[in-house]
């Protein structure tokens, strides 16, 4: 079925809607506006579900940013590229699909996890999964792998949909924008049986020929995806719930799309790819530089509330193919060009159990299981098979990897008095894996890590704290797959340890009219791998590898006041310290010298945004927004063959802004983003790490240039 069809077939859905809506009984709950905020609403609490329970976001000790559905709906947010800007001290890059980069406070690699619904996503491939149908996003600062894992060694990052409703309600999106971008989404909610069955269908489709060209003019850069989600919730008891959810997501989209450049500032690149790779003899011959993701996720949470506590289990599949296509000399003669494809599957089950209530003392206590095999050859490019080299391909397979994980976890929080509370965590994980060449023995590892975490916080107010935190972190070792069977040293890397220190003050004043939240925090990561480009019995590879100790230190804001019923400022920002004390001298990790910034760590963020609302006739009014971020000076080192010094790109700002018109239940809005169409660069490879596979130059990947159009939303 191609992507037009469905498109109709999604639009067909949409305007059959309203009519399905208003069959329902008159007397039926309904929806005022579904989120939409009126001049004279009250203003509404925020709560998080961070600590893996409801509790308000001014009472949690950590830092939190958080966006709503109406935050992400109203600024068109597709993917998490498009809440970069508004996260202090956070930095993404994507230069393809299946290789996303997410740094937090300075540290990543991998290190920041993903959840969508309390599930852990055990790809950075599932970064590319485009946001839809999300109740809100929560991006949580700092390790926190006492209640979320591993790998969620510098930052977590968790997905909240939303909930099938009690009431038959609906909601369609759609757009329209340059870079010949489409899209559009549908939403349909509500009971089945009344009181025992509830469900919720949910469809999104994105068509975006984009905004860059190849050397023969074709579209370079398309960014298209289909997504559905059904979930459904069964109650056959008061204290008994089933929360079932299938999603399935599909994206094509750019891949190595490296300009040719003189250096990182550049903003004149060329991109010379061709859009058909490789030679006529070549197995790549007729391929189209380009990612594809097909994703297929199934999940079932029950819940068991007795009278002073709750049983959770949740049990998730997932299934997860990707690939690439590619031109890594970034020439039009394509002399290296690559396909790399990897799969993941995954089964995980979690078994906790909570206190409920308001009692002083709240606890929970858990296991979790996860078991899969992976097969990531997604960096083929650089280092495996499925190479066209010089007139002739080459193929070789990647091993998998099988890897078994179980791990105990708890977290506690004592309320001494009515304003000092006191918590306490831990969590013992325990991971096997075994890499099972096609000839050979296989090899085996085993790595495991103990997280433990303090926390004080004391209560000025009921909306007013300072606390304090301290917390471990890590994230286990692996393989370099590559290297399997070499006998070299470096098949193997270790696990990263750090320990975070965090100082916070939060209040919410004025009678919740406004929030400020400041954070100040000092990281020592005593040990830290990096991606090296090495030399290894096969030559230069790209390999994972240990590369010393890492230090990082600052500061982090986040305020919003809503100044008259009309006007909201908000404003953002942050400053991040973060560089290497020791570094290894048997690899060239491209991390820099010793008291250099870290690579894709700008040292200051921030965003200043205000909202004017104008009331007009009836319901009616016209919203204003305008907002302006900064990204300081960033070092992108590029996987050097040597240290340092490595490229500096120069700070920059970009300045969005929108006009809408909002009734109760309807929004249209003109929008621009990037309104000056400033060029920069988001990801930079040296000229030292192309020129193996024969390119002239360094390389850069820019960001989006000037997006505007229209957008429209409906909700019944």
């Amino acid at each position: 079925m191609t992507y037009r069809l469905k498109f109709a077939l999604l639009v067909t859905t949409i305007a059959l809607l309203p009519d399905a809506v208003r069959a329902q009984d008159a007397t039926a709950e309904v929806l005022d506006g579904a989120g939409v905020t009126t001049q004279d609403a009250a203003p509404v609490e925020i709560f998080v579900t961070a600590r893996k329970r409801s509790e308000r976001l001014v009472e949690v000790p950590a830092t939190i940013d958080v966006f709503t559905t109406e935050d992400l709906a109203s600024a068109g947010n597709v993917t998490l590229n498009d809440l970069a800007s508004r996260l202090p001290n956070f930095f993404i890059t994507s230069p393809r699909m299946t290789r996303i980069s997410a740094t937090m406070r300075g540290l990543g690699v991998p290190g920041v996890g993903l959840y969508i619904d309390g599930v852990y996503q055990p790809s950075e491939v599932a970064f590319a999964i485009p946001l839809f149908d999300l109740a809100q996003v929560e991006v949580l600062k700092g390790p926190q792998g006492t209640l979320y894992g591993r790998n969620a060694f510098s930052g977590a990052i968790s997905y909240v949909t939303r909930a099938p409703s009690t009431h038959l309600e609906g909601e369609m999106n759609g757009e329209v924008g340059n870079a010949r971008t489409v899209r559009g989404s549908a939403t349909v909610s509500g009971p089945i049986i009344q009181d025992l069955l509830s469900a919720r269908l949910s469809g999104s489709i994105q068509l975006r020929s984009g905004f860059r060209d190849f050397s023969d003019g074709s579209n370079a850069d398309r960014d298209n995806f289909e997504a559905f989600t059904g979930r459904v919730m069964i109650t056959p008891a008061s204290d008994l719930m089933l929360d079932l959810k299938y999603t399935y997501v599909s994206k094509v989209g750019p891949s190595f799309l490296y300009y040719q450049v003189s250096d990182i500032n550049d903003a004149h690149g060329s991109l010379q790819v061709t859009p058909v790779l490789g030679p006529a003899t070549g197995q790549l011959a007729g391929s189209r530089p380009q990612s594809t993701l097909k994703s297929h996720g199934l999940s079932g949470k029950i819940t068991y509330s007795a009278k002073t506590f709750d049983v959770i289990s949740t049990t998730a599949y997932t299934d997860l193919k990707y690939s690439d296509t590619f031109d890594a000399d970034l020439r039009p003669d394509d002399f290296f060009v690559a396909r790399g494809r990897g799969a993941l599957r995954d089964l995980s089950q979690e078994l906790r159990a909570q206190s409920t209530g308001g009692g002083p003392f709240k606890w929970l206590v858990g296991a979790y299981y996860d078991k899969g095999a992976n097969n990531d050859c997604s960096s083929c490019g650089n280092v495996l098979g499925g190479i066209a080299l010089g007139s002739r391909s080459i193929k070789q397979l990647n091993p998998p990897v099988f890897f078994e994980a179980f791990a105990l976890f708890t977290d506690l929080e004592y309320k001494i008095s009515d304003h000092l509370v006191i918590g306490a965590g831990a969590r013992y994980d325990e991971l096997s894996q075994k890499l099972r060449p096609a000839a050979g023995l296989s090899t085996r590892g085993k790595f495991h890590g103990f997280q433990p975490k303090l926390t004080a916080r004391y209560l000025l107010t009921p909306d007013t704290q300072i606390y304090a935190s301290a917390t471990k972190g890590f994230t286990q070792g692996g393989f370099n797959t590559a290297l399997a069977g070499t006998g070299s040293p470096l098949a193997t890397y270790p696990n990263q340890e750090l320990w975070q220190y965090e100082a916070g003050f939060k209040n919410a004043f004025d009678d919740r009219r406004g929030n400020v939240s400041l954070a100040v925090f000092y990281i020592d990561a005593s040990s830290f791998n990096a991606a090296a480009t090495v030399p290894t019995p096969l030559g230069p590879r790209v390999i994972i590898s240990p590369v010393g100790k890492i230090k990082s230190y600052g500061v982090e804001f986040d305020t919003s006041y809503r100044v008259t019923n009309a006007l909201t400022i908000d404003a953002s920002g942050g400053y991040n310290r973060v560089y290497p004390t020791v570094l290894s001298t048997n690899v060239a990790a491209g991390v820099g010298n010793v008291d250099e910034q870290l690579q894709r760590a700008p040292k200051w963020t921030y965003r200043a945004a205000a909202t004017y609302t104008h009331a007009m006739k009836g319901e009616m009014s016209l919203e204003f927004n305008a907002a302006v971020s900064g990204v300081g000076p960033t070092r992108f080192c590029g996987e050097s063959a040597a240290f340092g010094p490595c490229s500096l790109r120069e700070a920059y700002s970009l300045v969005d802004g929108s006009i809408a018109v909002v009734w109760p239940q309807y929004r249209v809005s003109l929008f621009a983003r990037n309104l000056f169409d400033k060029t920069y660069a988001s990801d930079f490879l040296a000229r030292s790490a192309l020129s193996q596979f024969g390119a002239p130059s360094a390389g850069a990947v820019y960001g989006d240039a000037r997006y505007w159009g229209i957008r429209a939303s409906a909700k019944f």
